[in-house]
Parts: C-alpha cells; sequence; structure tokens
C-alpha cells in the first residue's frame, strides 16, 4: 500500500499549503486540526496543548510533517513553561510515537535558534537563540536529532505569502495615499510559502535526515521592502516613512542584524537555490 503523509498542523499557513500542494499532486494526506468542527475523515483531531499520551498515529504513515508550534514571539516571552509544552515536550513525543511507526519526521524550525549577529549561519554552527521562542526550537532541534531515528530538521527564515497582514495593510494605505511607518532596523530574508512546501517535498521524498536551512538570498529591511513595494504600485515615495522597532510599540526580545541562513546543502542535493528577495516580493503580493 502506497504511504500516507501526515501533517501535523494544517490549519496553519505552512500546513495548509503543504495539504494543498500534496493532493493537486494526487498524494495521499491525513491532517490534524485544533478545530472539533473542521475534523473529517482525513481530518482528525490533536491539539499539542494537551496530552498526547494515548494519541495513535493513522495508520500506514511514511511521512511526517510536524508544522505544528506556538510561533509567537511575544507568547513564548510571556508564557515559557505553557509554549515549551506544545513547541518543545509534546512535539518530542509525538516524534517519537510516529518514529516507533516507521515514519519518516519532517520538524519545521527557525532561524532564530541563531542570534542574528552572522549571516548565512552554517548548519551546523553551534545554535545560540536569545528568544525565548528560539530556546524552545533549538531544544526540540537537539531532542528530535539524537533520538536514533532518522528525522530531518528545516529551519526556515520569514515565510511570506499573499495573506501577510503587514503587507495587505500597506498595500491598502499606498493605495489610498496614507503614510506607512516601516521598521528601519528590523531585517528578513523573505521566501513564498509556495518555495517552502517544495522544498519539504524534496525532502520528504528522499527521505534525508539531519538539519536542512531554507532562506532567501539576502536580508532586506521592512523599509526597503515597503519603498519597493510602493515603487511597485507607483505610490509616493514619500508616503514610506521608517522608524526604529522601539518606537514602534512593540516589545522585541532582541532586534537581529541578520536572518539568512547558508542553504548550501539545498543546492547540493537537490539543485535548488536561495530565491532572490525581490522576485519573491513582487511574485507573493502580485506587483
Amino acid at each position: 500500500m502506497k504511504g500516507v503523509s501526515l501533517i501535523v498542523g494544517a490549519d496553519g499557513l505552512i500546513g495548509r499549503a503543504l495539504a494543498d500542494y500534496l493532493m493537486s499532486g494526487g498524494e495521499s494526506i491525513v491532517e490534524t486540526t485544533r478545530r472539533i468542527d473542521a475534523m473529517s475523515k482525513n481530518r482528525v483531531f490533536l491539539d499539542l496543548n494537551e496530552d498526547t499520551a494515548n494519541w495513535q498515529p493513522p495508520d500506514h504513515i511514511s511521512v511526517a510533517y510536524l508544522c505544528a508550534s506556538v510561533t509567537s514571539l511575544e507568547k513564548c516571552r510571556k508564557e515559557p513553561a505553557a509554549t515549551a509544552r506544545v513547541n518543545v515536550h509534546q512535539t518530542v513525543a509525538l516524534t517519537k510515537k510516529l518514529a516507533q511507526t516507521g515514519a519518516f519526521v519532517i520538524f519545521l524550525s527557525t532561524n532564530l535558534v541563531y542570534d542574528g549577529s552572522v549571516p548565512r549561519r552554517k548548519a551546523d554552527d553551534a545554535v545560540c537563540p536569545v528568544t525565548e521562542y528560539g530556546r524552545q526550537k533549538a531544544e526540540a532541534e537537539r531532542q528530535l536529532l539524537t533520538l536514533g531515528n532518522p528525522a530531518s530538521v528545516v529551519r526556515f527564515t520569514k515565510v511570506l505569502d499573499p495573506n501577510m497582514a503587514l503587507a495587505k495593510d500597506w498595500l491598502k494605505k499606498l493605495r489610498n495615499h496614507e503614510v506607512i511607518h516601516p521598521y528601519s532596523d528590523m531585517v528578513i530574508a523573505p521566501i513564498p510559502v509556495s518555495f517552502s512546501v517544495e522544498v519539504l517535498h524534496h525532502i520528504a521524498k528522499a527521505r534525508s535526515p539531519g538539519i536542512f536551512q531554507v532562506s532567501g538570498d539576502k536580508d532586506v529591511t521592512y523599509a526597503e521592502v515597503a519603498r519597493h513595494i510602493a515603487h511597485r504600485i507607483g505610490a509616493s515615495p514619500d508616503l514610506v516613512q521608517p522608524i526604529e522597532s522601539k518606537n514602534g510599540g512593540v516589545q522585541l526580545e532582541t532586534v537581529p542584524r541578520h536572518t539568512t541562513l547558508d542553504t548550501t546543502r539545498l543546492r547540493k542535493e537537490f539543485g535548488i537555490k536561495p530565491p532572490d528577495v525581490w522576485l519573491t516580493i513582487d511574485t507573493v503580493f502580485s506587483l
């Protein structure tokens, strides 16, 4: 019987896109959801806030994509114990259970396992997180990679999709000739969600264990992104008035100088190059 792909956290950005991508290719999938009203034959209930000891994986799972986590930096900072229960303890417990069935597990991680002081961090560089979210992801990585079972950790930089609230707000305001205030000191190395799921599929097909890193080709500031969007839609550049993040009313644990990751392994194993940042912006937001 052909194996089934399990997508843990199919209600999230990458999980939803991954489910659509795999189904469009004719693959058999089972999704997990925390929404009881969204359950169906191929959508089973799983909430990592709850004990997973009695949860049984569906039959014939060949690959499991662990897309579920608490990604809010603020929530992780304010509720470290509760969020670590999801991001570390229950995630590792679920991985052990899936590995026992013979499933190849792919764990989604983040560039925030590093402190952002150095660009293009290599996959074998020692982790050095400075946020609670980054610390949780780094600890989950450590435990998953020492289980003795085939598993892959995939670190992503900023993943964009057309429904990104911030960009939609910028586009709306710029088209209405309203001023926007993007951060001048915060950087991203964005990648399209479509690119992200293609990478995950390549890794799953090859069942390649270890660490992979997925990143845009360079860092750009939010202010540079906003100026680019304004230029592409013909809005006045005077409407883009950058500010520093400390003046934006958002409490941040750190403002990294760099977010890029080294993607040499993707190029060597799959011939995949980092996507161009500006092409990413244009494509994702149909500019």
